[in-house]
């Protein structure tokens, strides 16, 4: 009996070894690469270390982007006591949905956001409260002091800073930067020993972009178009300032616009930079392609006599109207007084193929390569596929459409003595610390018209202003070119509105010595639809706010050059 049981000892211990041995052999050798890594999951941790996105600037380096540190709420559900009293202190504090913040805290995991890039206040109140399971995180939120300027061309991020509009959106890869990894080693409950820095990876902050807007001539440019919307009852504009000799845009802006760090509440078409992406018909302000046409091919000159028919011509199967019935008028008040029948018999004069190549060299009908999203190349058919009548349309700005900034880049050819510059945004791009990583500079530039037309088209555009359809953005200091323009607009689905009108001014200041290149257009303004009484004021405002602002000793920050010294 009493061997009996030593036999039975002994084998209950031979079974036990035997069992702890191939235990341990199944952990050891069969599972050995499984726990291996989870014990180094557990004790190594690599966490990613977000770079800080570059910011945007102007011209003289005023911030119209940059970082904030914000606090970060989320969650441990394996620490929360009371979910429902969490809940509700969330609910309060925050303004979260309820049903949605209580499933998150209920989950089985060891982390979920709760809410992203928060108030410092309300983070404050969080942590008074001491709710089990409710931690924080500092995160990077993106800011923009100047809530509205220049938000069509800026633009704006997303909650994990990626860019989705504007500037953020195109340069997001320069901005964005590179993500770095920091490895950590971590005792059994977790908590940080040891920082490995041999297997860390240092984040790469991204580029900072300095742009060629000018906040001040901005601001000036976003008053008065809001002022000409409110004023006539427009549904919306835009505005444009372009330096004419180098391509640079001081101010671009579109109203309505919109607050950036609000953009989620805004409806999707106010974000459209409409700038450049809208086409529409220019009507009168095109004729400066024709006229420049015909001065530059020999065809007139600006003292020749043009009959217009008292105001009805009939030609090419259609009945061309004047607003106004002339006679005998010299071209240059063809131009001045904006006679469609002059102007459509000087186009006749060219023939159609030579007025599409003019329409070609300005640059309508292809994008002008701007560096901002979006860009409409606008609308211009080749003469092949032109109706009988188009020769009486296409010269005076009908059945073709452009874009504001493509009559902006036309009007500068005039400017600057006959070049066609490519408009841009960014100046340079430099790194973190300031350093210029690459700088942009006029691009493009190539001879459209001669300097002897340039001059003769200066001399029309200035009675345009002086005496034409254009007196209204006169200026008592200084001499100002500009064209006006009335058309009416196209209905999608085909024809036209009775009674909806573009209204459009664009011209340069000061006459000798250009500084600047405005465009001003209003879309369905009423009562007054004319070019020369919506979009002529803001013109006038907008330049002789930004030419004394330019030209003043206060700032010391522009040397307005001379003509020679630009070309």
């Amino acid at each position: 009996m009493f061997r009996a049981r030593q036999y039975l000892v002994f084998i209950f211990l031979i079974t036990l070894l035997l069992s702890l041995f191939f235990r341990l052999f199944y952990l050891q050798v069969l599972n050995f690469e499984r726990f291996t890594e989870l014990a180094s999951g557990q004790h190594n941790k690599v966490l990613k270390i977000e770079p800080r996105r570059g910011a945007i600037f102007d011209r003289y380096l005023e911030p119209l982007a940059i970082n904030l540190d914000v606090p970060s709420v989320y969650c441990d559900p394996r620490n929360v006591k009371d979910p429902e009293r969490t809940a509700d202190v969330l609910v309060e504090v925050l303004g979260v949905d309820r049903d949605t913040v209580l499933e998150r805290i209920k989950r089985d995991k060891v982390f979920v956001w709760i809410k992203r890039k928060i108030d410092p206040s309300e983070a404050e109140v969080l942590k008074k409260a001491d709710l089990n399971g409710i931690y924080f995180l500092t995160e990077s939120k993106r800011s923009y002091g100047n809530d509205n300027m220049a938000s069509h061309v800026v633009g704006f991020v997303g909650i994990d800073n990626n860019g989705l509009e504007g500037l953020e959106l195109l340069f997001d890869e320069q901005l964005r930067g590179k993500p770095g990894w920091r490895h950590l080693v971590r005792d059994a409950k977790r908590r940080t020993v040891l920082f490995n820095e041999k297997e860390s990876i240092p984040a790469q902050n991204g580029h900072n972009l300095v742009l060629t807007i000018d906040s001040v001539i901005q601001y000036i440019t976003e008053e008065e178009l809001k002022k000409a919307v409110e004023k006539y009852n427009a549904s919306s504009a835009s505005a444009i300032v372009m330096d004419p000799f180098t391509g640079k845009i001081l101010a671009m802006a579109n109203y309505p616009d919109y607050d950036l760090n609000e953009y989620s509440e805004t409806p999707s078409d106010i974000m459209k930079n409409l700038a450049v992406m809208s086409v529409y018909e220019p009507g009168s302000v095109f004729k400066i392609v024709t006229a420049s046409a015909a001065l530059e091919e020999g065809v007139v000159d600006l003292e020749e006599e043009i009959y217009c028919e008292n105001g009805e011509y009939k030609v090419g199967g259609r009945i061309l109207h004047d607003f106004h019935q002339y006679k005998d008028l010299p071209f240059r008040e063809v131009v001045s007084k904006s006679s469609n029948i002059g102007t459509v018999k000087i186009a006749e004069r060219l023939g159609k193929d030579k007025v599409y190549d003019y329409i070609e060299k300005f640059g309508f009908g292809e994008k002008t390569g701007i560096d901002l999203p979006g860009e409409s190349g606008g609308i211009s058919r080749p003469p092949r596929v032109w109706s009988r009548s188009d020769i009486t349309t296409i010269p005076i700005g009908q059945g073709i459409a452009v874009t504001p900034l493509q009559m902006t880049c036309a009007m500068s050819v005039i400017a600057n003595g006959g070049y066609f510059v490519r408009p841009y945004v960014v100046e340079r791009i430099t790194t973190w610390e300031g350093e210029t990583h690459k700088e942009f500079f006029t691009q493009g530039k190539r001879r459209l018209l001669s300097e002897e037309t340039c001059e003769e088209m200066k001399d029309a555009l200035s009675h345009v202003v002086s005496s034409g359809t254009g007196r209204r953005a006169s200026s008592k200091l200084f001499e100002v070119c500009g064209k006006t323009g009335t058309a009416q607009m196209v209905r999608p689905e085909g024809g036209y509105y009775e009674n909806k009108y573009n209204a459009t001014f664009v011209g340069f200041a000061p006459k000798e010595n250009p500084v600047v290149t405005i465009l001003v257009t209003a879309r369905d303004p009423h009562p007054v639809h004319f070019g020369g009484s919506v979009a002529g004021p803001a013109f006038k405002k907008i330049a002789e706010g930004s030419i004394q602002y330019l030209g003043s000793g206060k700032t010391n920050k522009v040397k307005v050059l001379s003509k020679d010294e630009k070309q």
